[in-house]
């Protein structure tokens, strides 16, 4: 306590009372509350991956069929009607290649597993000769004879045992893709529009036009990624066969499974006929690497190109970040269904980032001279972004040196609006 001019003690102010302290009990539980609905939501969605995974799966291949759907659909087909026949297409259609391709494909199986180990001793043989001493020192990291437990009396071992359950939820999980992506194609709109009631109404419209954004950009890879698959897989099996690289039709099936795997197919493929090849001789495989660069460059130059970048333009870093994260929550699946995932979230990060606002949402402060104005030029801005973004050229310091000093200039326009308008009466 300290005294004033005349002697009176004067009193001490009270200590600010601390920011956490006045804020409202009720608001306190709220924001409680929120944060454990989110974490809740988000050990939900990790513990039940596999069913959205599922229900990806089903909307995936729902989308990619619906053009042949609406075509049906078109033709006077009720809705039931169009999605039966359209399965019953896809099935036959994958029966008939199934059916063509199995016998060759088990025969050469066949084949490669009985001449298999005569080919890794020759392998082997090679490698304690090379005239390396770094090759050579391979050899003893190697076993002698890994074939040993495929040989038998035909008896169904334990280990094949215990693959069949997998195998058994594995073709249960493809009957309830199917069976989702037949609802999906009849009652789409009737499930959109519920979703879409569960959305605050002045959000209903924009939620609706990104998810008909995202089907679309989905349909189009998966159409596209098919006919790539195809023609990746036939000029493998052409090139393999030519230079006469054992189990050709296996390895340009596994091409042409792999090319769904942005970046890592196309590796993990040239590695194995590159070590199919190096079975008989370093030129075979030497070869096969050659093939498989050659099936690359006509992919990247002819067909990606006419089946891909038009339809899809995903951006390469969205690929890989979604390659990474899909990869570790699901496995081989999430692998595969890592560029679908990446068109979706190219989608939102153009909404909801890189595109500038809506005209509707642009903050204008009225309907005078003044807000128009201000309307020009934020969508000039926005224009200019998107502009930069898209340009083909190398982006430098230097070359957007015009655009950043333009869009400093209507921003400062903007505010310089701003100001006059709150000036105005």
């Amino acid at each position: 306590m300290s005294a004033s001019q005349n002697g009176t003690p004067s009193a001490q102010p009270e200590p600010a009372t601390p920011a956490w302290q006045r804020v409202p009990l009720r608001q306190i539980a709220l924001g409680t509350a929120l944060v454990a609905l989110i974490v809740c939501g988000c050990v939900l969605v990790l513990a039940l991956r596999s069913v959205f995974l599922l229900l990806f799966l089903g909307i995936v291949l729902a989308t990619a069929l619906s053009p042949l759907f609406e075509r049906l659909r078109a033709a006077g087909l009720s809705r039931n009607l169009a999605a039966i026949t359209t399965f019953l297409l896809l099935l036959t259609f994958l029966g008939g290649v199934l059916a063509l391709i199995i016998p060759f494909f088990v025969a050469q199986l066949g084949a490669a597993a009985t001449s298999l180990p005569q080919r890794y001793a020759s392998f082997l043989d090679m490698l304690a000769h090379a005239p390396f001493r770094l090759v050579r020192d391979l050899r003893p990291l190697l076993p002698n004879d890994p074939f040993v437990p495929m040989q038998g009396d035909g008896a169904l071992s334990p280990d094949m045992g215990e693959a069949l359950p997998p195998l058994l939820r594995g073709l249960a999980s493809g009957a309830l893709v199917l069976l989702l992506s037949f609802y999906w194609l009849s009652y789409r709109a009737l499930a959109i529009q519920s979703v879409a009631l569960l959305i605050p109404l002045n959000l209903r419209t924009q939620a609706t036009e990104i998810w008909n954004e995202i089907e679309a950009k989905i349909g189009a890879f998966v159409r596209g990624l098919a006919i790539l698959s195809i023609s990746i897989a036939v000029l493998s099996f052409a090139g393999y066969s030519l230079i006469g690289l054992p189990g050709a039709l296996t390895i340009a099936l596994i091409a042409g499974l792999l090319e769904a795997v942005p970046y890592v197919g196309a590796l993990v493929t040239m590695v194995i006929a590159a070590m199919v090849g190096l079975a008989i001789s370093p030129e075979k495989a030497l070869l096969a690497v050659v093939v498989a660069n050659i099936v690359q460059a006509i992919e990247g130059s002819i067909v990606v190109p006419r089946a891909m970048d038009r339809t899809v333009g995903v951006n390469p870093v969205v690929t890989l970040l979604a390659l990474a994260l899909f990869g570790e929550l699901f496995g081989l699946v999430g692998a595969l269904l890592a560029v679908p995932l990446a068109a979706a979230l190219q989608v939102l990060l153009d909404r909801f980032v890189l595109r500038g606002p809506a005209p509707e949402s642009m903050e204008i402060g009225g309907r005078d001279q003044l807000a128009l104005l201000r309307y020009r030029a934020q969508d000039l801005a926005s224009d200019l972004r998107q502009q930069v973004r898209s340009k083909g050229a190398e982006i430098t310091p230097e070359a957007d040196a015009g655009e950043e000093e333009l869009e400093s200039i209507l921003t400062d326009l903007d505010s310089v609006l701003s100001a006059a308008q709150e000036q105005t009466p």
